[in-house]
């Protein structure tokens, strides 16, 4: 039974077809091109991604999608650049059944999470997986390149911008409700799919600049509702609860905080678990200027996303009703881009 509600999944065909073998687009000197010559995105222990550019178009159905993509690198059969770290531990290389039964875990955890992102794969709040793919002796997944950057690299530039005057404070409380509306909306849309993102924070939420929208990324620890908690980002997660949907609201309240905060005010591992007051919350020092009802919504907005005032928290669909977005309304997309791209002219800190 399993099974087969795993067939009726987004993505299946492409489980059931396998890994796609593709290469990439050969070197200046006319050399074959290798995933080591690419730019690397972002490595840990378990994955790494690159930027690359394959050495065909890619097509999915009719849909043309070009050549240029995120590879998110799962599983790297190569002894000598092992993914993850851990797969060729002396136990498991001296026990070739246990080794073969890791590759193949490690295989089913990609198609897992292919299909995760598959299933919001209409959302565009949400980055989309092209396919599950095979670079030489690596496996993973073929994302979408977005145009754009991190929130976390957004934040980097606003502290100096509005230090100089180059927004005001009005302008970045706009970029930052754009942010919230976004990234709810995107939850909101998981939460349909029955899925939780799990890992939402400032490094996995990208500002898209051709389509003017904030997306998630980073699928990783996505999980049906009701599975166990898999963690998250420290500072962001509520630790108490298993994979459920406001777990996520949670993780957006905290992304809030990290926007708005003071970069020396200390986040801890689950961020900020109880209500502020306009005086209490830990706004950075250029924010102070705000109007002192603004602060207020602010911080209404924030506490509501802890508790809706029966103990229980908010759910995305009626936190985008709030006054948060209503009071005034959202300003246009094209004035928040405007704001964004004065902070595209400043270096990253």
């Amino acid at each position: 039974m399993i099974q087969k509600l795993s067939a009726l999944k987004p993505g299946a065909l492409d489980v059931d077809t396998g890994f796609l073998k593709v290469t990439l687009e050969t070197g200046h000197a006319g050399t074959a091109g290798t995933l080591d010559a690419m730019p690397t995105v972002g490595t840990g222990a378990s994955a790494s991604t690159y930027a690359v550019r394959l050495a065909e178009d890619l097509w999915q159905g009719e849909q043309h999608c070009g050549r240029d993509f995120i590879f998110k690198a799962l599983l790297c059969t190569n002894p000598q650049r092992p993914i993850p770290l851990t797969l060729y531990d002396p136990a498991t290389v001296a026990d070739a059944p246990t080794l073969q039964e890791r590759i193949a875990e490690r295989r089913a955890m990609i198609f897992q999470e292919y299909q995760m992102i598959r299933s919001v794969d209409a959302v565009p709040y949400i980055v989309h997986a092209h396919g599950v793919v095979q670079i030489e002796h690596t496996f993973g997944i073929l994302l979408e390149k977005i145009d754009g950057i991190s929130v976390r690299s957004m934040i980097g530039r606003a502290r100096p911008a509005l230090q100089q005057g180059a927004i005001s404070a009005m302008e970045y409380l706009g970029l930052a409700r754009q942010l919230m509306a976004d990234v709810l909306v995107g939850i909101a849309c998981c939460e349909d799919a029955g899925i939780v993102h799990q890992d939402i924070s400032h490094n996995n939420v990208m500002y898209d600049q051709p389509t003017k929208i904030f997306r998630l990324i980073d699928m990783g620890l996505g999980s049906e509702e009701g599975d166990p908690n898999r963690g998250g980002t420290p500072g962001f997660y509520d630790l108490s609860t298993p994979a459920r949907h406001t777990r996520d609201v949670y993780s957006v309240a905290q992304l809030l905080v990290h926007v708005l905060k003071r970069p020396d005010y200390n986040m801890g591992m689950i961020g900020i678990n109880r209500p502020k007051t306009a005086d209490t919350f830990p706004f950075m020092d250029a924010l102070q200027a705000l109007p002192a009802d603004h602060k207020r919504t602010v911080v209404g907005f924030f506490n509501s996303m802890l508790d809706d005032g029966t103990g229980e928290r908010t759910k995305a669909e009626r936190l985008l009703r709030a006054p948060f977005f209503t009071e005034p309304p959202l300003p246009p997309r094209d004035r928040m881009h405007r704001t964004f791209e004065k902070l595209t002219r400043l270096p990253s800190f």
